[in-house]
């Protein structure tokens, strides 16, 4: 997971969270799509009311 406003101290605090079992990232995906759907999916991700926290394009 990532955060294009996140700094480097940013990221150390959550990767010491993860390893401490504070944090489960997967609890925040919410969307998973494979990577041929992305271009029927995307735009209903921009949509605040779909509930979007966390989408994954799965590629096999």
């Amino acid at each position: 997971m990532s955060s294009r406003n996140a700094t480097r101290q940013d990221f150390e605090h959550v990767i010491a969270s993860i390893k401490k079992k504070e944090v489960k990232p997967s609890t925040y995906i919410t969307h998973r799509v494979p990577f041929d759907k992305v271009k029927d999916e995307f735009e209903q991700w921009l949509n605040a009311s779909n509930g979007v926290i966390k989408a994954m394009v799965e590629i096999e």
